[in-house]
């Protein structure tokens, strides 16, 4: 009896061990989900926050109107890099490396724009500017820098950032927040890409700093900092969405470890840029790119065709997208002459 019944304990115990078991297959599965765009092409990304279907339908919608071919988008890119690059007599492409995607890509573009045929430019390089950044940034900066080539220049301002945050904070009687002293970390950041950029400039070899912004965080939402990573001389990616970046991304064979990451600026640990914004960066496209585009009689309709939680998450993002659009509208603009 006493067998039969220690039996059945183990029987049990071992069935819930592989549900619990099989739970956090799934679990991991989920965190590293892939996600298959309209364009028939692969990518890995963590997600943060979904769309509800009803909109995610929408999405893949437009993105199949939209036709977006990494392929030709890069060919045209790098051959448009090189056009300007020579027309302008420049040699030397400066790009800050963040170990985010943008940079990646844009690292990446330079890389292959180099290796064409009667390409001008003859250096690629990579900053990577650690200031109290997690070690993630540095070692993804790295890889992304090595894998495609590029020349590697590592600058840590993490002693200099503490000092100077000090010494202008003693001056001005306010003590510095995490905000203000996370903001001058990108300040700092610029300065060092143009004197580098200077040195080979002065070595003979004209050198310009490459911007990473895309479409969706530069060009409508302005989530940059306007003195820091929105001070550049040339922008690649600002005509893609996103999901786009990722596509161009897998093409160009940037590392896993940055294809795989969710999106996060570094401002503290864990930080990732949708859950601080509220909202995806796949609304950002769905609103910017079909939305923005109906008349009044068409966005009526569309809300109406939504079920009841779509349309309450439509309005919710929408309004967290106007208000960040409208707050740093101001980058988009420039200095203001009175």
């Amino acid at each position: 009896m006493h067998c039969f019944f220690f039996l059945y304990l183990f029987f049990i115990s071992f069935v819930f061990a592989c549900v619990f078991f099989f739970f956090l297959l799934r679990y991991d599965d989920y965190c590293n989900a892939k996600f298959r765009y309209s364009y028939g092409i692969e990518v890995f990304m963590s997600p943060v926050i979904a769309l509800h279907e009803d909109l995610q339908k929408r999405l893949e919608e437009y993105r199949s109107t939209r036709g977006f071919s990494p392929v030709k988008w890069i060919e045209h890119k790098c051959a448009a890099l090189n056009e300007y690059m020579a027309s302008h007599g420049l040699k030397v492409c400066v790009t800050s490396v963040s170990g985010g995607i943008d940079s990646a890509v844009v690292l990446a573009l330079c890389s292959r724009a180099m290796r064409m045929p009667n390409s001008p430019i003859v250096r690629n390089v990579g900053i990577c500017q650690p200031i109290c950044s997690s070690a993630w940034a540095l070692a993804r900066g790295r890889e992304n820098i090595q894998s495609c080539g590029a020349l590697e220049v590592i600058v840590d301002q993490t002693e200099l950032h503490k000092q100077l945050s000090r010494i202008v904070e003693t001056a001005v009687g306010i003590d510095g927040q995490n905000f203000a002293r996370g903001q001058l970390r990108s300040y700092m950041r610029t300065p060092v890409a143009y004197y580098v950029a200077q040195l080979y400039s002065q070595e003979g070899n004209a050198a310009i700093v490459m911007g990473t912004g895309n479409m969706d965080e530069d060009g409508y939402l302005a989530y940059f900092c306007k003195a820091g990573d929105g001070v550049v001389d040339v922008q690649l990616i600002s005509d893609l969405h996103k999901s786009e970046v990722f596509l161009v991304a897998q093409e160009l064979g940037v590392p896993a470890n940055t294809l795989q990451a969710s999106p996060s600026a570094d401002l503290w640990e864990g930080q990732t840029d949708e859950e601080e914004l509220g909202f995806p960066y796949d609304f950002v496209e769905l609103y910017t790119g079909w939305c923005l585009q109906l008349s009044d009689e068409e966005r009526q309709s569309f809300l109406h065709s939504l079920s009841s939680d779509a349309r309450q998450q439509y309005e919710k993002y929408k309004d967290a997208c106007e208000n960040t659009h409208r707050r740093n509208a101001h980058k988009l603009r420039g200095p203001i002459n009175l």
